[in-house]
């Protein structure tokens, strides 16, 4: 009978700790969603349109008038790279190519922030949840030689099993959305990656005829 409460009491922990764990994964895995998606709605703006009222200042070299159309850049890396390759034009083509990516290099690891806590969560959660489940199976099965499976037949039995698949339950709970804005947020990175590249690369042209412009 003690072997048998012991048991019990073992089960009732582990389940409950696997629940906490998962329910703690689910929380963490909603605050990076929320946090994401508020950054890529802030820095999502157009950036063609900005770039067709920035052409003509550029090549007509007023400086100033294409600092001021950008407006507010901070947190935007795409016209943070313009104002970089504006404040540094003097520079010679081939330094201001390097800055230009390295300035590149800086902000995909901002723009990727807290999106691999999304794919270990969204990888990790259903494997967490199974290791609940089994370990609560192992212990319906355990329960099925006891004094209480042969009063109350299967029922005993089922009624482990069915809270055992709960954990699997949660895992999924946690995984699925995780999984979806991963992938959702992975392609809004590769976005924002080919967007500041190609800018990165006419701003490189639009300044040197801008010299060749002014060499002549």
């Amino acid at each position: 009978m003690e072997i048998g409460i012991k048991s019990a009491a073992f089960s009732n922990f582990h389940s409950s700790f696997i629940l906490v764990v998962l329910l703690i994964a689910s929380m963490v895995c909603l605050a990076f969603i929320i946090e994401r998606w508020r950054y890529f709605k802030k820095i999502d703006v157009n950036h063609e349109k900005i770039l067709a009222k920035l052409r003509g200042s550029i090549a007509n070299g007023r400086k100033e008038e294409s600092l001021a159309l950008l407006g507010e850049v901070e947190g935007n890396p795409v016209l943070s790279l313009i104002q970089v390759a504006l404040l540094n034009e003097h520079l010679p083509k081939e330094h201001l190519s390097e800055i230009l990516r390295a300035f590149q290099l800086r902000q995909r690891a901002l723009i990727e922030k807290s999106i691999g806590i999304l794919g270990t969560l969204g990888n990790t959660a259903p494997f967490v949840g199974l290791l609940g489940t089994v370990m609560g199976i192992i212990q319906a099965f355990r329960d099925l030689a006891g004094p209480q499976a042969q009063a109350n037949g299967a029922s005993v039995v089922a009624t482990g099993i069915a809270e055992a698949l709960i954990a699997t339950a949660a895992g999924l709970f946690v995984a699925i959305p995780a999984v979806i804005f991963y992938n959702y947020f992975l392609k809004r990175v590769k976005h924002f990656v080919t967007e500041m590249e190609a800018v990165g690369i006419e701003m490189l042209v639009l300044l040197s005829m801008k010299r060749q412009g002014n060499a002549v």
